[in-house]
């Protein structure tokens, strides 16, 4: 809702507390700008975190795909050497038994069988390459079989290798999520506290330019106001006009109120700002009046200072051209009125009154 005022005195004070809270929001907009190029340089090292966090992501990958591939090749070469095992085994029991039918004959025997002694060497010798050739099958296997135990313990730690590195991975992503949701929550949480700030910047600027509009606008009908008192005819019909009250008994009931707080707006005993205050006192005696000094001030009859009576309306202008203050004259140059200390009494010729006197109304007769 844009704030407004009932005076000329009340749009430049709001004005200034306007044009106040415009210098503070723009001073914390440049604050909060500072803020977001102090996080935007934050936001840098979270992308650096990600970055090294993403590289390593991408390095826990590559490594558990090459030791997913070791073990893969381990396998085909496991698979490969008991293959061969198997095939050597069979092999030397295949040899022995095309050579011996009976494979329960010892080589003794063999030998015992000969009948003679080129028989016997022929014997001898055919027992001593399958003796060689069982050695070296033995070996092979032995070989091979060693070998798979160093390839299945290999195996072993690559598998655990594997499940320390999928372990790593999943820290890492969680890392990297958390990493990516902080960045982002400082974005927008600076971000939404800049965007309102420039809202209501804007608010306020809005508020400043009604309010200069309000300000020309209550200069305008004091002007017109003016004019409007020069016109002869209308002054006549005003005097005519002018309703009889009891002057004594107008000033005691505004005199009543004294002490009364100021409120900017106020149109009551709770209380009054300046004709709020010269409003409802003459609305007790029956004699409607506008609500705002400057309208007031295009009511009643032209006084000159001089001819002042009890019961005029005297005005101010305090803050800038137009009827910015107003007050009930009692007399002796002193009037009552509301003002920033509540209502009171005060000379219309002193210091601070005397240069800012605009002129007088004189709304009922005596």
């Amino acid at each position: 809702m844009i704030a407004t005022a009932t005076s000329l005195s009340q749009e430049k004070q709001l004005l200034s507390q306007l044009q106040s809270e415009a210098n503070q929001s723009d001073q914390q907009i440049q604050v909060t700008k500072a803020q977001v190029q102090t996080l935007q340089d934050k936001v840098q090292n979270y992308e650096s975190s990600l970055t090294n966090l993403r590289g390593a992501l991408t390095d826990n990958l590559a490594q558990m795909r090459k030791t997913e591939a070791q073990i893969a090749v381990l396998n085909h070469s496991i698979d490969n050497n008991q293959k061969k095992l198997a095939y050597y085994r069979q092999h030397l029991a295949e040899q022995v038994r095309v050579m011996y039918e009976n494979g329960n004959v010892s080589y003794l025997q063999v030998l015992m069988q000969s009948t003679n002694w080129q028989d016997f060497l022929s014997r001898l010798y055919m027992l001593v390459t399958i003796a060689r050739a069982d050695k070296d099958l033995e070996q092979k296997i032995s070989g091979i079989s060693h070998q798979l135990n160093l390839q299945k313990t290999l195996k072993l730690t690559d598998y655990n290798h594997l499940a320390q590195k999928k372990s790593e991975y999943q820290i890492l992503i969680q890392a990297d999520q958390l990493v990516e949701n902080q960045k982002q929550q400082a974005l927008d949480a600076v971000n939404q506290n800049l965007q309102s700030q420039v809202t209501q910047h804007g608010i306020l600027e809005s508020q400043i330019q009604l309010t200069q509009k309000q300000i020309q606008q209550i200069i305008l009908e004091t002007q017109q106001a003016e004019q409007l008192m020069q016109n002869s005819s209308y002054v006549s019909q005003a005097e005519q006009n002018l309703v009889s009250v009891n002057l004594s008994d107008l000033l005691k009931y505004a005199e009543s109120f004294m002490g009364t707080p100021y409120v900017w707006g106020g149109t009551s005993p709770s209380g009054f700002d300046c004709s709020g205050f010269t409003q409802y006192v003459f609305a007790h005696f029956g004699i409607n009046i506008y609500r705002t000094s400057e309208e007031q001030f295009a009511e009643g009859v032209p006084v000159n200072e001089s001819n002042l009576s009890l019961g005029d309306l005297v005005f101010f202008s305090t803050y800038a051209p137009g009827a910015t203050h107003v007050g009930i004259y009692i007399g002796n140059n002193m009037m009552v009125d509301a003002q920033d200390y509540g209502v009171s009494i005060d000379n219309i010729t002193n210091s601070y009154w005397g240069p800012k006197y605009l002129g007088a109304r004189q709304i009922v007769k005596g």
